[in-house]
């Protein structure tokens, strides 16, 4: 009775503790280094990166030079860059400690249900849930950047038609551009500003948002400031281009949405099912848990899952 009650104890410690750290991860005080603040407006080189006067936890934990490998790592990059392009305000080191908790929190839910200590690994599908979701959140930031291209390169024609240079005329788009082209083409215009090429500084918006589209505007703005030549006209023309293609791609997307809402449900069902029914009916899934021949056919379930997920995926996804 005294060891039932001494395992509650430590179990709820635990929980406590997990939640804490959530709290304190979600409501932290955000940093205030003069670096970390410029890089949200202008796009930092390799070597702005590494010379943090601060010293995080991770540097802390590891030292300054692995510290500065694991950042610059290219995961870690890309990683922070899905989060910007997300416009997800919480700092990478706290992103990481909240899935973390989580992960942990998941796990223990579900093993203090099932009594199992391998179906705690099913915490595990947290991170893949939250890097999922970055990525959505951040594919519906570059859509709506694409989706507004169009109306921003007509604004920008007729601002070169009124007489002003290219950087002018982007200055223009600015002022009643909706985000998230205002955000990204800001930083273009602040690169060229402290001394970073134009054509280099658009390429850093193409690359983080992915756009084709976009990269026809750095190839005219290229040309404009080396041959010079009716760089309205031309944009117009890429503008009409660039409608022509939007319209493509909403005929497909349409007809790709049944595929791609029955690959999200069929594969997050069999996960979110199994969770439930461990937590509400532990006894129904026990043998699923604490048997040789159970444990074998979970495994493959969440391989055939991750399987047909990623063949519906590939079905769907239709470059235009």
């Amino acid at each position: 009775m005294n060891s039932g009650v001494g395992a509650d104890i430590a179990l709820s410690v635990v929980v406590g503790g997990l939640i804490g750290l959530i709290v304190i991860v979600l409501t932290g005080e955000r940093s205030t280094d003069v670096a970390k603040r410029v890089s949200a407006y202008v796009t930092p080189t390799a070597e702005a990166l590494s010379l943090d006067p601060k010293r995080s936890l991770v540097e802390r934990a590891l030292g300054d030079k692995q510290a500065r490998q694991l950042a610059r790592s290219p995961r870690i990059v890309r990683i922070r860059v899905e989060m910007e392009v997300a416009d997800i305000k919480l700092p990478l080191e706290q992103f990481f400690l909240l899935i973390l908790a989580l992960t942990a929190l998941v796990g223990w839910a579900v093993a203090a249900s099932t009594h199992s200590l391998p179906a705690a690994l099913l915490g595990l599908f947290v991170p893949v849930v939250a890097q999922q979701v970055v990525k959505f959140m951040a594919s519906r930031q570059r859509r709506a950047f694409a989706e507004q291209l169009p109306d921003n390169l007509a604004v920008l024609a007729s601002a070169m038609r009124a007489g002003q240079t290219f950087i002018g005329a982007l200055r223009s788009v600015l002022e009643d551009a909706p985000e998230p082209s205002r955000r990204e083409l800001s930083r273009a215009v602040l690169d060229e500003q402290i001394g970073v090429p134009l054509a280099e500084a658009l390429t850093h918006v193409t690359e983080r948002m992915r756009s084709e589209d976009f990269g026809h505007v750095t190839i005219v703005a290229s040309l404009q400031r080396e041959t010079g030549g009716n760089t309205a006209e031309v944009i117009d023309m890429v503008a009409q281009t660039v409608r022509e293609r939007m319209e493509i791609r909403r005929m497909v997307r349409g007809l790709t949405a049944q595929g791609r809402l029955s690959g999200g449900v069929l594969s997050l069902l069999p996960v979110g099912l199994l969770i439930l029914i461990s937590v509400v009916n532990p006894t129904y899934v026990h043998p699923l848990f604490h048997t040789t021949a159970g444990l074998a056919g979970l495994g493959v379930g969440i391989g055939l899952v991750i399987c047909g997920g990623l063949a519906i995926r590939k079905i769907v996804d239709i470059k235009v």
